[in-house]
């Protein structure tokens, strides 16, 4: 079974308890309007242009999507990832994301870390959305814990529940997003609403899967007490959570947006003091440890 990986990040200490490290799959259903990894989110390999490294040679005009051009231009939508402009480019200005891998081929850049991992660490499988492909994810886990190696899933929950549930018998732990709870409010911003989502999240609870609820905190988008409210009714709706992890917005992904000629999506990054207020105003309301 291959499987389209964009990368691989050892010594990971973000993605779930102890050192890990974390495998990031290509392609995602929603399109967030604050995603810190938009690179993610076409399934197929693209290019990535670095503009600061970047002399207009036209080197790269040759790219027979036309997706190239020769001072610098960069249309992302009509790249295939075909790599023609990375053998051109006498600068290395231009790199793929996306490779195709086997499971075990992944499995062989993980097994080296595996002294690190110990007690708490393992394999983050991530993305993007990592149940795009399924299959492929269902493999890997299936061969990490046959070689001793413990998983987390990090999944916005959006895909059909048959994808989630065979994994049930492999991870150990899902790292599972809640961006908004108004279902509108979540289609103006992410292109999808959240009854799927919420569905899922439901259904591994009442299975019994160990869940770890992540919630952005976006500013002008839902740093609202509508959203603390429904974040705090899940916890008790939900007894079983683990936690609550309060992740706020930063600005990284615009760096990787302006890779992808896109401008940057324009959100401030909140001040630490407000950060530490919504954290307050979470651990009055939930019924878990809210944690950063």
């Amino acid at each position: 079974m291959n499987g389209i990986v964009s990368d691989i990040v050892s010594m990971s200490v973000n993605d779930g308890p102890g050192i890990r490290t974390s495998v990031f799959l290509k392609g995602c259903p929603l399109r967030c309007a604050w995603c810190h990894n938009p690179e993610m989110q076409r399934p197929l390999p693209q290019a990535l242009v670095l503009p600061d490294r970047c002399v207009k040679c036209g080197a790269c005009s040759a790219c027979p999507s036309g997706a190239r051009g020769g001072q610098g231009q960069y249309d992302a939508a009509r790249c295939t990832g075909c790599g023609r402009c990375v053998s051109l480019c006498p600068m290395e200005a231009c790199r793929i994301s996306g490779a195709i891998m086997s499971a075990e081929a992944v499995l062989a850049r993980v097994l080296p870390d595996k002294p690190f991992f110990r007690q708490r660490g393992g394999l983050t499988i991530s993305g993007g959305e990592p149940l795009l492909q399924a299959d492929f994810v269902l493999e890997l886990a299936e061969l990490s814990v046959r070689s001793g190696i413990g998983v987390v899933l990090e999944t916005s929950g959006c895909a059909p529940w048959e994808s989630l549930r065979p994994l049930l018998l492999y991870v150990r732990r899902f790292l599972f997003d809640w961006k908004i709870t108004d279902p509108d409010l979540h289609r103006r911003w992410t292109g999808m609403d959240n009854r799927l989502i919420q569905s899922n999240l439901e259904k591994l609870h009442d299975s019994g899967a160990a869940i770890v609820l992540r919630c952005p905190v976006i500013p002008g988008v839902n740093d609202t007490p509508d959203h603390f409210r429904g974040i705090a009714g899940l916890t008790r709706s939900l007894p079983g959570l683990l936690q609550v992890d309060l992740l706020p917005y930063h600005a990284l992904g615009n760096s990787k947006r302006k890779q992808l000629g896109l401008p940057a999506d324009g959100f401030p990054v909140p001040p630490e003091e407000t950060v530490r207020q919504w954290q307050a105003q979470l651990s009055a309301l939930c019924r878990v440890p809210v944690c950063r």
